[in-house]
């Protein structure tokens, strides 16, 4: 079974005009798998697994301390790590190092310019930190540059995940009106899973779909090399000079809206210092290949979660209701673009729609997903001493008072009678 990274190789020489049968004998495949390969999607989007460990991982903080203190023998360093307990072989800890090396080398840089179309540069920028939905969150800046005509978008998010990465992409599409054939980047972790030994890059699985999807080619950068996209680099640099010195703004919202008015007004319009062009006069010669009324890509993020025995999933510090017959399951959590936690079953149904909740710690529920669930009486209370009136003390009844007589009185009475 092909990989991935076939799999798009195929569909890439394909896009670019090379024939099935060429295909097959480069690639050393049967036509029917290169024709299949092509008809096909280049991977099918699964939640993202957790990155894998290495023996290396747990003494990555004392090989940089020891590298910034100069140390760059990787003989040394590996006996150093040794002596902590690292069981893992030297040739790793090489690798580690050699960018370090290469990066100390003095090297002279030569303009590099691209034609029309060709090439779009991507980078991030931290800006601090923002409230957000009743949140503090860290501040990002996705900024992406045309190499030739040096058009730049920027937009503002509070995170730098897999799934707002690509959607930053989309939102550049539209705004250029079209797709260069190559983006290029750094290693970022949401796009490249790592590098072999050889220095081959492995791309993380969906973001070759979306490249498929646009039919666009991935590059990135070798590590400790930024100029290879100083373009976007300036441009970072241009945005915390120009737009973000003394700004005021209300939310992300209002922010990403004055990013687009200083985009269409001021970035995008000036007269460029290396091209003496505006970047908006030679957007319309960039040759990018339209999107035509394609469906964008699904950009959301896609999670797994696991319902609870009251019939919850956590997802971003609150908690949604699902149905009650999936209780104990592992569940689909789809985030879409338009904020909604959208709760898909082990079969790929939708059971679950909810508005993203703002702070944290709330609970969204629906009484529909409790229907027929018996509630469940609380233990009987214990027995507890309990307080009790004093009775009233019983009151005494005074005996009536007895007129007193002599004795001779009742003789006198005893002889009437007599």
């Amino acid at each position: 079974m092909l990989c991935v990274e076939d799999r798009f190789m195929i569909k890439d020489l394909h896009r670019r005009g090379v024939s099935i049968s060429e295909i097959a004998r480069r690639t050393g495949h049967d036509r029917k798998t290169v024709r299949a390969v092509i008809q096909q999607p280049v991977a099918s989007v699964r939640p993202p697994h957790a990155p894998r460990t290495r023996k290396l991982d747990p003494y990555v903080p004392y090989l940089q301390r020891r590298i910034e203190e100069g140390v760059l023998n990787g003989a040394k360093l590996y006996q150093e790590i040794q002596a902590q307990g690292y069981d893992g072989h030297d040739r790793a800890v090489r690798a580690f190092v050699q960018p370090y090396r290469d990066a100390r080398a003095p090297q002279a840089t030569v303009r590099f310019e691209t034609e029309p179309g060709q090439q779009v540069q991507v980078d991030w920028g931290h800006f601090g930190l923002i409230q957000h939905r009743g949140r503090q969150r860290q501040l990002y800046a996705f900024v992406m540059t045309l190499g030739w005509s040096r058009t730049m978008y920027l937009e503002f998010t509070v995170s730098a995940d897999l799934a707002i990465f690509l959607r930053c992409h989309v939102h550049a599409w539209h705004y250029f009106g079209g797709v260069p054939r190559q983006v290029l980047h750094d290693n970022l972790k949401t796009a490249v899973i790592d590098r072999d030994g050889e220095g081959a890059v492995h791309f993380h699985p969906r973001y070759l779909d979306f490249a498929d999807y646009y039919g666009f080619s991935p590059r990135a950068c070798q590590p400790y090399r930024a100029q290879t996209k100083g373009k976007v680099e300036n441009g970072v640099r241009y945005v915390r000079g120009n737009f973000w010195a003394g700004l005021s703004y209300h939310d992300l919202t209002d922010l990403n809206r004055q990013g687009r008015t200083w985009l269409d007004t001021i970035a995008n319009v000036r007269i460029h210092g290396t091209t003496r062009i505006p970047p908006f006069e030679r957007l319309s010669q960039e040759n990018l290949v339209p999107l035509g009324g394609k469906p964008d890509y699904d950009t959301s993020l896609l999670i797994t979660r696991r319902c609870s025995r009251d019939c919850l999933i956590s997802y971003g510090g609150n908690y949604y209701s699902v149905p009650a017959a999936y209780v104990q399951q592992a569940l689909l959590v789809k985030h879409t673009e338009a904020d909604e936690v959208v709760v898909f079953n082990p079969q790929g149904q939708e059971i679950a729609r909810h508005a993203l909740a703002e702070g944290r710690h709330q609970r969204i529920i629906v009484a529909a997903h409790y229907a027929g669930v018996p509630t469940t009486a609380r233990s009987a209370k214990r027995p507890t001493a309990r307080q009790v009136p004093q009775p009233s003390p019983a009151q005494s009844v005074a005996a009536p008072e007895v007129e007193t007589r002599p004795l001779r009185v009742y003789d006198e009475v005893w002889e009437v009678a007599s």
